[in-house]
Protein backbone atom coordinates (compact mmCIF):
# COMPACT_ATOMS: atom_id res chain seq x y z
CA UNK A 1 0.00 0.00 0.00
CA UNK A 2 1.13 3.37 -1.05
CA UNK A 3 1.95 6.21 1.83
CA UNK A 4 0.29 8.85 2.00
CA UNK A 5 1.94 12.60 0.75
CA UNK A 6 3.74 14.50 3.57
CA UNK A 7 4.74 18.32 2.47
CA UNK A 8 7.80 20.06 3.69
CA UNK A 9 7.49 23.68 3.88
CA UNK A 10 10.89 25.70 4.42
CA UNK A 11 10.78 29.66 4.28
CA UNK A 12 13.54 31.53 2.82
CA UNK A 13 15.18 34.74 3.02
CA UNK A 14 18.70 35.40 1.87
CA UNK A 15 19.55 31.98 2.98
CA UNK A 16 20.80 30.69 -0.39
CA UNK A 17 24.23 29.35 1.53
CA UNK A 18 22.07 26.72 3.76
CA UNK A 19 19.82 25.31 1.03
CA UNK A 20 22.15 22.64 -0.71
CA UNK A 21 22.77 21.34 2.36
CA UNK A 22 19.19 21.05 3.24
CA UNK A 23 17.35 19.95 0.26
CA UNK A 24 20.46 17.27 -0.38
CA UNK A 25 19.37 16.15 3.34
CA UNK A 26 15.94 15.77 2.34
CA UNK A 27 16.88 14.03 -0.72
CA UNK A 28 18.43 10.83 1.26
CA UNK A 29 14.90 10.46 3.05
CA UNK A 30 13.48 7.11 3.84
CA UNK A 31 10.06 8.44 3.90
CA UNK A 32 8.76 8.76 0.70
CA UNK A 33 6.52 10.39 -1.19
CA UNK A 34 7.72 14.09 0.03
CA UNK A 35 6.36 17.74 -1.07
CA UNK A 36 9.07 20.27 -0.79
CA UNK A 37 7.50 23.67 -0.68
CA UNK A 38 9.68 26.70 -0.78
CA UNK A 39 8.90 30.18 0.65
CA UNK A 40 10.60 32.98 -0.65
CA UNK A 41 10.59 35.82 0.97
CA UNK A 42 12.15 38.76 -1.18
CA UNK A 43 15.53 37.15 -0.95
CA UNK A 44 18.23 39.56 -2.88
CA UNK A 45 20.57 36.57 -2.57
CA UNK A 46 20.26 34.75 -5.49
CA UNK A 47 17.98 32.05 -4.14
CA UNK A 48 15.23 32.13 -6.54
CA UNK A 49 17.59 32.08 -9.48
CA UNK A 50 19.67 29.49 -7.89
CA UNK A 51 16.63 27.19 -6.83
CA UNK A 52 15.09 26.98 -9.95
CA UNK A 53 18.57 26.00 -11.75
CA UNK A 54 19.15 23.26 -9.67
CA UNK A 55 16.38 22.17 -7.51
CA UNK A 56 13.26 22.51 -10.08
CA UNK A 57 11.28 19.70 -8.50
CA UNK A 58 10.77 22.13 -5.96
CA UNK A 59 7.46 24.13 -5.18
CA UNK A 60 8.36 27.42 -5.10
CA UNK A 61 6.33 30.21 -3.71
CA UNK A 62 8.02 34.21 -3.75
CA UNK A 63 6.39 36.77 -2.16
CA UNK A 64 8.37 40.73 -3.56
CA UNK A 65 9.27 41.51 0.55
CA UNK A 66 10.27 39.75 3.41
CA UNK A 67 6.67 38.87 4.60
CA UNK A 68 8.08 37.25 8.67
CA UNK A 69 8.09 33.98 9.19
CA UNK A 70 3.99 33.24 9.90
CA UNK A 71 2.63 34.36 6.53
CA UNK A 72 5.77 32.69 4.68
CA UNK A 73 5.00 29.31 6.31
CA UNK A 74 0.98 30.25 6.01
CA UNK A 75 1.87 30.53 2.30
CA UNK A 76 3.47 27.29 2.32
CA UNK A 77 0.84 25.30 3.95
CA UNK A 78 -1.52 26.21 2.00
CA UNK A 79 0.51 25.77 -1.57
CA UNK A 80 0.96 22.62 -0.13
CA UNK A 81 -1.15 19.20 -0.55
CA UNK A 82 0.35 16.08 2.08
CA UNK A 83 -1.93 14.57 4.13
CA UNK A 84 0.33 16.26 6.85
CA UNK A 85 2.66 19.43 6.68
CA UNK A 86 6.57 19.53 8.47
CA UNK A 87 7.84 22.75 8.54
CA UNK A 88 11.81 22.91 8.37
CA UNK A 89 14.07 25.89 8.72
CA UNK A 90 16.49 25.95 5.89
CA UNK A 91 19.83 26.39 8.09
CA UNK A 92 19.14 22.66 8.63
CA UNK A 93 20.55 19.05 7.74
CA UNK A 94 17.92 16.24 8.18
CA UNK A 95 18.79 12.85 9.41
CA UNK A 96 17.61 10.34 6.39
CA UNK A 97 14.80 8.66 8.73
CA UNK A 98 13.87 11.93 10.16
CA UNK A 99 10.20 12.06 8.00
CA UNK A 100 9.88 8.10 8.77
CA UNK A 101 10.32 8.35 12.73
CA UNK A 102 8.32 11.72 12.36
CA UNK A 103 5.41 9.59 10.88
CA UNK A 104 5.53 6.64 12.83
CA UNK A 105 5.12 8.61 15.63
CA UNK A 106 2.13 10.46 14.52
CA UNK A 107 0.81 6.93 13.58
CA UNK A 108 1.18 5.07 16.90
CA UNK A 109 -0.43 8.77 18.95
CA UNK A 110 -3.56 9.54 16.79
CA UNK A 111 -4.39 12.05 19.49
CA UNK A 112 -1.79 14.42 18.90
CA UNK A 113 -1.93 17.01 16.09
CA UNK A 114 1.80 17.88 16.18
CA UNK A 115 4.97 16.24 16.86
CA UNK A 116 8.54 17.84 17.79
CA UNK A 117 11.88 15.84 17.07
CA UNK A 118 15.57 15.99 18.50
CA UNK A 119 17.34 19.05 17.22
CA UNK A 120 21.13 18.78 17.70
CA UNK A 121 23.23 21.21 17.04
CA UNK A 122 24.55 22.07 13.37
CA UNK A 123 28.59 22.26 14.22
CA UNK A 124 28.25 20.11 17.53
CA UNK A 125 26.31 17.10 17.36
CA UNK A 126 27.16 15.92 20.88
CA UNK A 127 24.92 19.43 22.29
CA UNK A 128 21.39 19.63 22.05
CA UNK A 129 19.77 22.65 20.11
CA UNK A 130 16.20 21.56 21.82
CA UNK A 131 13.78 18.84 22.21
CA UNK A 132 10.42 21.12 22.43
CA UNK A 133 9.10 24.48 22.74
CA UNK A 134 8.62 25.12 27.11
CA UNK A 135 7.07 27.33 28.03
CA UNK A 136 6.60 29.20 31.57
CA UNK A 137 3.63 30.71 33.98
CA UNK A 138 5.21 33.85 33.17
CA UNK A 139 4.84 33.96 29.31
CA UNK A 140 8.25 33.42 28.74
CA UNK A 141 9.03 30.84 26.22
CA UNK A 142 12.30 28.56 26.00
CA UNK A 143 13.57 25.44 24.08
CA UNK A 144 13.78 22.42 26.23
CA UNK A 145 16.85 21.13 26.41
CA UNK A 146 18.96 23.40 24.37
CA UNK A 147 22.92 23.63 24.94
CA UNK A 148 22.53 20.44 26.91
CA UNK A 149 25.13 17.66 26.02
CA UNK A 150 23.04 14.41 24.20
CA UNK A 151 23.63 11.70 27.07
CA UNK A 152 20.25 10.06 26.31
CA UNK A 153 17.78 11.99 28.49
CA UNK A 154 15.69 12.99 25.57
CA UNK A 155 15.73 9.53 24.11
CA UNK A 156 12.47 8.12 25.02
CA UNK A 157 8.91 9.41 23.61
CA UNK A 158 6.76 11.96 25.14
CA UNK A 159 4.00 14.57 25.49
CA UNK A 160 4.91 18.40 24.91
CA UNK A 161 3.21 21.44 25.35
CA UNK A 162 4.30 22.26 21.76
CA UNK A 163 6.80 21.66 19.15
CA UNK A 164 9.70 24.28 17.82
CA UNK A 165 8.80 25.43 14.19
CA UNK A 166 11.95 25.04 13.23
CA UNK A 167 11.52 21.32 12.57
CA UNK A 168 7.94 19.96 13.23
CA UNK A 169 5.20 17.88 11.76
CA UNK A 170 1.44 18.93 11.61
CA UNK A 171 -1.86 16.86 11.06
CA UNK A 172 -3.43 19.26 8.60
CA UNK A 173 -6.72 18.83 10.44
CA UNK A 174 -5.43 20.61 13.01
CA UNK A 175 -4.85 24.00 10.49
CA UNK A 176 -8.50 23.33 9.34
CA UNK A 177 -9.96 23.66 13.34
CA UNK A 178 -7.92 26.45 14.63
CA UNK A 179 -5.79 28.40 12.10
CA UNK A 180 -2.48 28.74 10.80
CA UNK A 181 0.34 30.35 12.42
CA UNK A 182 -0.71 34.20 13.72
CA UNK A 183 0.63 37.02 10.90
CA UNK A 184 0.71 39.53 13.35
CA UNK A 185 3.38 37.80 14.77
CA UNK A 186 5.75 38.37 12.24
CA UNK A 187 8.43 35.98 13.97
CA UNK A 188 9.35 34.71 17.48
CA UNK A 189 7.08 32.84 19.62
CA UNK A 190 4.13 32.37 16.74
CA UNK A 191 5.08 28.11 17.35
CA UNK A 192 4.02 28.44 21.19
CA UNK A 193 1.48 30.49 20.03
CA UNK A 194 -0.02 27.51 17.93
CA UNK A 195 1.24 24.98 20.43
CA UNK A 196 -1.20 26.47 23.09
CA UNK A 197 -3.90 27.05 20.87
CA UNK A 198 -3.54 23.57 19.65
CA UNK A 199 -3.66 22.25 23.44
CA UNK A 200 -6.62 24.01 24.35
CA UNK A 201 -8.55 22.69 21.74
CA UNK A 202 -7.00 19.36 22.59
CA UNK A 203 -4.63 18.78 20.14
CA UNK A 204 -1.54 17.10 22.34
CA UNK A 205 2.08 16.74 20.67
CA UNK A 206 4.09 14.04 20.60
CA UNK A 207 8.22 14.19 21.41
CA UNK A 208 9.73 11.77 18.35
CA UNK A 209 13.39 11.54 19.55
CA UNK A 210 14.36 9.28 16.71
CA UNK A 211 13.37 11.72 14.35
CA UNK A 212 16.85 14.26 14.40
CA UNK A 213 17.51 17.32 12.48
CA UNK A 214 20.77 19.28 13.12
CA UNK A 215 19.60 23.47 13.55
CA UNK A 216 22.32 26.16 13.09
CA UNK A 217 20.17 28.38 14.82
CA UNK A 218 19.67 32.52 13.85
CA UNK A 219 21.26 31.69 10.81
CA UNK A 220 18.70 34.57 9.12
CA UNK A 221 18.00 36.86 11.92
CA UNK A 222 21.54 36.95 14.31
CA UNK A 223 21.54 36.90 17.92
CA UNK A 224 18.86 36.87 20.25
CA UNK A 225 20.38 40.27 21.65
CA UNK A 226 20.02 41.60 18.22
CA UNK A 227 17.10 44.61 18.13
CA UNK A 228 15.06 43.08 16.04
CA UNK A 229 14.93 40.18 17.97
CA UNK A 230 14.24 41.67 20.73
CA UNK A 231 11.51 43.82 19.69
CA UNK A 232 9.33 40.98 18.08
CA UNK A 233 10.11 38.66 21.13
CA UNK A 234 9.00 41.76 23.95
CA UNK A 235 6.41 42.47 21.67
CA UNK A 236 5.03 38.48 21.46
CA UNK A 237 5.57 37.86 24.55
CA UNK A 238 2.67 39.97 25.52
CA UNK A 239 1.03 38.97 22.28
CA UNK A 240 0.93 35.55 23.67
CA UNK A 241 0.00 36.14 27.57
CA UNK A 242 -2.75 38.28 26.31
CA UNK A 243 -4.63 35.58 23.48
CA UNK A 244 -3.94 32.40 25.69
CA UNK A 245 -4.13 32.64 29.14
CA UNK A 246 -7.71 31.96 30.44
CA UNK A 247 -8.85 34.53 33.06
CA UNK A 248 -8.92 32.39 36.03
CA UNK A 249 -5.16 31.67 35.12
CA UNK A 250 -4.22 34.65 34.26
CA UNK A 251 -4.92 36.05 38.25
CA UNK A 252 -2.54 32.72 39.44
CA UNK A 253 -0.09 33.12 36.75
CA UNK A 254 0.34 37.39 37.68
CA UNK A 255 2.82 37.04 39.77
CA UNK A 256 5.24 34.92 37.67
CA UNK A 257 4.14 37.30 34.63
CA UNK A 258 5.42 40.29 36.38
CA UNK A 259 8.75 38.27 37.84
CA UNK A 260 9.54 36.55 34.32
CA UNK A 261 8.77 39.83 32.03
CA UNK A 262 10.97 41.79 34.04
CA UNK A 263 13.85 39.28 34.24
CA UNK A 264 13.42 39.32 29.87
CA UNK A 265 13.94 43.42 30.60
CA UNK A 266 16.88 43.36 32.55
CA UNK A 267 18.81 40.11 30.33
CA UNK A 268 18.11 42.07 27.37
CA UNK A 269 18.94 45.71 28.98
CA UNK A 270 22.06 44.23 30.97
CA UNK A 271 23.63 41.55 28.39
CA UNK A 272 22.24 43.04 24.92
CA UNK A 273 21.94 46.84 25.64
CA UNK A 274 18.08 46.72 23.98
CA UNK A 275 16.30 48.63 26.64
CA UNK A 276 14.72 50.95 23.59
CA UNK A 277 13.51 47.97 21.32
CA UNK A 278 11.98 46.09 24.36
CA UNK A 279 10.22 49.41 24.96
CA UNK A 280 8.76 49.54 21.23
CA UNK A 281 7.83 45.79 21.14
CA UNK A 282 5.83 46.21 24.26
CA UNK A 283 4.69 49.48 23.04
CA UNK A 284 3.51 47.58 19.51
CA UNK A 285 1.77 45.04 21.73
CA UNK A 286 -0.38 48.07 23.86
CA UNK A 287 -1.08 48.81 20.01
CA UNK A 288 -2.13 45.01 18.91
CA UNK A 289 -4.40 44.95 22.45
CA UNK A 290 -8.19 45.14 20.68
CA UNK A 291 -6.86 42.91 17.67
CA UNK A 292 -5.74 40.30 20.53
CA UNK A 293 -8.46 40.38 22.98
CA UNK A 294 -10.66 39.60 19.71
CA UNK A 295 -8.46 36.37 18.90
CA UNK A 296 -8.47 35.88 22.52
CA UNK A 297 -12.23 35.21 22.46
CA UNK A 298 -12.03 32.89 19.10
CA UNK A 299 -9.17 30.85 20.65
CA UNK A 300 -11.43 30.50 24.34
CA UNK A 301 -14.70 29.29 22.04
CA UNK A 302 -13.14 26.48 20.90
CA UNK A 303 -11.46 25.66 24.02
CA UNK A 304 -12.04 21.54 24.58
CA UNK A 305 -9.84 21.00 27.31
CA UNK A 306 -10.54 21.80 30.99
CA UNK A 307 -8.27 24.94 32.97
CA UNK A 308 -6.63 22.36 35.24
CA UNK A 309 -5.10 20.47 32.46
CA UNK A 310 -4.04 23.32 30.85
CA UNK A 311 -2.10 24.89 34.14
CA UNK A 312 -0.68 21.58 34.57
CA UNK A 313 0.06 21.79 30.82
CA UNK A 314 2.18 24.93 31.44
CA UNK A 315 3.52 24.14 35.60
CA UNK A 316 5.31 21.11 33.96
CA UNK A 317 6.49 22.74 31.06
CA UNK A 318 8.09 25.55 33.39
CA UNK A 319 9.44 22.65 35.50
CA UNK A 320 11.17 20.83 32.25
CA UNK A 321 13.12 24.32 31.76
CA UNK A 322 13.79 24.70 34.71
CA UNK A 323 15.46 21.63 35.45
CA UNK A 324 17.01 22.08 32.06
CA UNK A 325 18.33 25.23 33.00
CA UNK A 326 19.92 23.52 36.40
CA UNK A 327 21.78 21.10 34.12
CA UNK A 328 23.06 23.21 32.25
CA UNK A 329 24.80 25.17 35.01
CA UNK A 330 26.12 22.08 36.77
CA UNK A 331 27.66 21.02 33.12
CA UNK A 332 29.11 24.37 32.58
CA UNK A 333 30.08 24.55 36.14
CA UNK A 334 32.16 20.65 35.63
CA UNK A 335 33.77 22.12 32.67
CA UNK A 336 34.83 25.25 33.95
CA UNK A 337 36.23 23.21 37.36
CA UNK A 338 38.04 20.19 36.01
CA UNK A 339 41.65 20.36 35.39
CA UNK A 340 43.17 20.95 32.22
CA UNK A 341 44.29 17.48 30.29
CA UNK A 342 48.03 17.23 30.36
Amino acid sequence: MSKPLISVVIPNWNGKKFLTGCLDSLATQTYEPIEIVIVDNGSKDGSVEFLKENYPHVKLVTFPVNTGFSPAVNAGIKASTGVMVALLNNDTVVDPRWMEEFVIAMDEHPEVGSAGCKMLAYDDHSLLDGAGDGYRRGGLPGRIGHKERDTGRFDRKRYLLGACGGAALYRRELFDDIGYFDEDYFAYLEDVDLGLRAQAAGFKCIYAPKAIVYHLGCGTTGSGYSPLVVRLSARNNWNTIVKNIPNPLLVRFLPHICFWQLYYLAVVTVRGGQLIPWLLGTMDAIKLLPKMLKKRDEIHSKRRTSLEYFENLIVESERDLGDSKSRLYKQQLTKVTQPAAK
